[in-house]
């Protein structure tokens, strides 16, 4: 019996590294293929939080001049980013099995999660250019760049949460066709549930709302990391710690409950 153990770890182990592996190679070939014949290329992926940017940078003179906020620009365009990942990346998961049957009708070997995780870092490659434009921003800005340092830690607590919901989301997504729809509406209520363009006061009724927000945890840490090079609140980093485990704990479980009946459903 403890003989086992050690082997069926390895055994999870290769299995883990196979489906990053497969996942990663199927996220490049899609991210390709999405950009194929485009007059304008990987700038697509900018497009939207670059117009969304312009167009809340315009406004704020007028409807948002209460909001005053050191290097707002990048921290607007930080909030516009990282909901746009965790829009897009959502999006993706909830037709990830549906709309690629074909992969598993013809490839016996392929594991479902292979589908899940690719559509998550085909959003993290558009994702990487994004960062260069923040990088860009504090260049602009003149502020100190050590921040950065702290993002891709941030950041790899924000994907694993973003991979335990997509889990969800894609099981989901094959039982309900009109969920992707629906997500539609709730990410626009989100996105201005979120401190996207705004600050949220301590005491308000959305700052409560916020604390069950894990769009909320992410944006406070990167922002104070990279924007003023400083520490969230204990409570933040450990509210990241419990959505991003329990999320993807809570999502390869449900995974796993249902993912030998998709077959069934397609």
């Amino acid at each position: 019996m403890y003989c086992n153990k050690p082997v069926n770890i390895i055994k999870t182990w290769r299995k883990i590294k196979k489906i990053i592996k497969v996942s990663i190679s199927l996220a490049k070939i899609n991210f390709i293929l999405r950009t194929e014949g485009s007059y304008l290329g990987i700038f697509w992926y900018l497009l939207n939080p670059l117009i969304m940017f312009l167009i809340i940078i315009s406004i704020k003179k007028y409807a948002l001049s209460n909001i005053q906020v050191e290097n707002y620009p990048l921290y607007l365009f930080m909030g516009i980013t990282g909901f746009n990942f965790f829009k897009q990346a959502l999006s993706n998961a909830i037709t990830s099995i549906r709309s690629n049957t074909d992969y598993i009708k013809s490839i016996n070997t392929l594991e479902p999660e292979v589908l899940v995780v690719s559509g998550v870092f085909q959003v993290v490659f558009s994702h990487l250019f994004e960062f260069i434009l923040i990088i860009g921003f504090m260049i602009y800005y003149k502020i100190f760049l050590a921040g950065l340092l702290f993002y891709p830690l941030i950041f790899f607590f924000f994907l694993i949460l973003t991979l335990g919901l997509s889990f969800i989301f894609a099981t989901i997504g094959m039982y309900i066709y009109d969920f992707d729809n629906v997500w539609i509406i709730l990410t626009q209520l989100l996105f201005f549930i979120s401190p996207i363009f705004y600050v949220i006061k301590k005491g308000d009724f959305i700052y409560y709302f916020n604390l069950i927000n894990p769009l909320f945890y992410f944006l406070t840490l990167a922002r104070s990391a990279v924007i003023n090079f400083t520490t969230a609140p204990l409570w933040i980093i450990l509210g990241m710690f419990f959505f991003s485990f329990s999320s993807l704990i809570i999502g390869l479980l449900v995974f796993n409950r249902f993912k030998n009946k998709f077959t069934e459903l397609i």
